[in-house]
């Protein structure tokens, strides 16, 4: 009799009291233990012999596919081939197929190993991805597995679910490029179908918030000179907190007088493969000069964190609680509540400040940034001198924003404590603390 799903469906796991062959066409049949299990089968003959093969479990298998694959066997069988070698070979294929957590370590660790977040990133699969199903065929996993995936993890870490969307779609690529994956099923997805939206920030300090920040900032007593010194590099060089975080002294050339970020270093530098060269004027020499005094020479990182003895690279993230830090230390010192700030703010800060004293594409080179389209693409000049004129302009009006006591001190004059920086003058000894 020819089978059907209604009749599978009806006999699959019912016990009997023997093994049970029932016929179905194309020599296609299914054989049922005692205990109901329900096996495909294809019987044929090759080089006078009788043979049989599995073909598939019901209901892992359907009727349908179980069909499809015996016709299959068939065309091997035309051709001269024995069918079994098509089964054996398909078996080692899956056998080599690789599993959600060998194909991502695959990509780690030879194109992800470039990106500046690579730890991170990596730590998010092992905490996030792995556990659930890092152990299964990557190519088995369907959309809607992916979906339930994603959507567990945003409704704890919505940040986090974005990034492993966007690694996956790439190491999901990658993997069908260089033929060791067959799909990609969420290359479509987008991070608003996880019903994540991102909100632009638009916080920038004002001149009198620049003010609060860098003299409550000084005058803790609580705060590390490295964090004040982070504070007053970011608003100063609109740098990134992660290129202050990995920088080494050996990155600022006091003879040349640049300082050079390496590719590994900077947001951008996996896609651009360049650093960013960024000028050092004389007037900032002194602080930077001084920054460095506060670790050994044998201390290699700029900004090093001090545990016990040993001087380390800072962890990410800890800058967190510094902008908490410094609003406690203005509402202390000038009775104000700070509306709530970020330290990547202090960049966007700088950014828009100095929008009057430079042209766009020279404040964005300053921050790192490319120039846009074919601009950016023909146009390799660093405009270093363009930018050294820039951030000098940029720190005499710092100097004149945070030494004018009488417009942004609402307590009254605060004490010209000559060992803080920016609070003396406006020459290069106003850096040192």
């Amino acid at each position: 009799m020819a089978l059907s799903d209604s009749w599978l469906k009806s006999n699959n796991g019912k016990a009997r009291d023997k093994v049970e062959v029932v016929t179905d066409r194309d020599a296609l049949s299914v054989r049922i233990s005692p205990k109901g299990k329900i096996v495909f089968q294809y019987r044929y003959r090759f080089n006078g012999k009788a043979k049989r093969i599995d073909v598939g479990t019901y209901p892992l298998m359907s009727l349908k596919d179980a069909r499809i694959l015996v016709q299959k066997y068939k065309t091997e069988l035309d051709q001269g081939k024995d069918p079994l070698q098509l089964k054996l070979k398909r078996e080692d294929d899956y056998a080599k197929q690789p599993t959600v957590k060998e194909i991502c370590d695959l990509w780690f660790n030879t194109i992800g190993i470039n990106k500046v977040a690579y730890k991170d990133d990596y730590r998010a699969f092992e905490i996030h991805v792995y556990p659930r199903i890092g152990k299964r065929i990557c190519d088995e996993v369907s959309l809607q597995d992916w979906s339930d995936l994603l959507f567990a993890i945003t409704a704890n870490a919505k940040t986090v679910a974005v990034k492993i969307l966007g690694n996956l779609k790439m190491i999901m690529r990658w993997g069908c490029i260089h033929g060791k994956l067959n799909n990609q099923p969420i290359q479509h997805l987008k991070a608003a179908d996880l019903n994540v939206k991102k909100v632009k920030r638009s916080r920038y300090l004002s001149e009198q918030e620049v003010y609060w920040v860098v003299h409550a900032s000084l005058r803790s007593n609580g705060m590390s000179p490295k964090n004040k010194a982070i504070i007053i590099m970011l608003l100063f060089f609109g740098c990134r907190v992660s290129e202050l975080r990995l920088a080494k002294k050996s990155d600022f050339d006091f003879q040349e007088n640049i300082w050079h970020i390496p590719p590994e270093n900077h947001k951008m530098g996996d896609k651009t493969h360049k650093p960013i060269i960024r000028p050092i004027i004389p007037q900032i020499v002194p602080f930077l000069k001084y920054v460095f005094s506060l670790s050994p020479d044998s201390c290699e990182y700029a900004f090093p964190n001090l545990k016990g003895k040993k001087y380390t690279m800072l962890e990410k993230g800890f800058q967190t609680t510094i902008p908490m830090y410094v609003s406690n230390g203005i509402k202390k010192i000038f009775d104000v509540d700070i509306d709530q700030w970020s330290t990547h703010d202090l960049r966007r800060t700088m950014r828009t400040h100095i929008s009057e004293l430079a042209p766009p594409h020279i404040c964005e080179i300053m921050l790192g940034h490319g120039l846009p389209a074919i601009w950016g693409t023909y146009d390799l000049h660093e405009y270093l001198s363009d930018q050294a004129q820039a951030y000098e302009k940029w720190f005499y009006k710092l100097c004149a924003i945070l030494d004018n006591h009488e417009r942004f001190d609402i307590k009254g004059c605060i004490s010209r404590d000559s060992s803080n920086p920016f609070l003396s003058s406006h020459d290069a000894t106003a850096l040192i603390p």
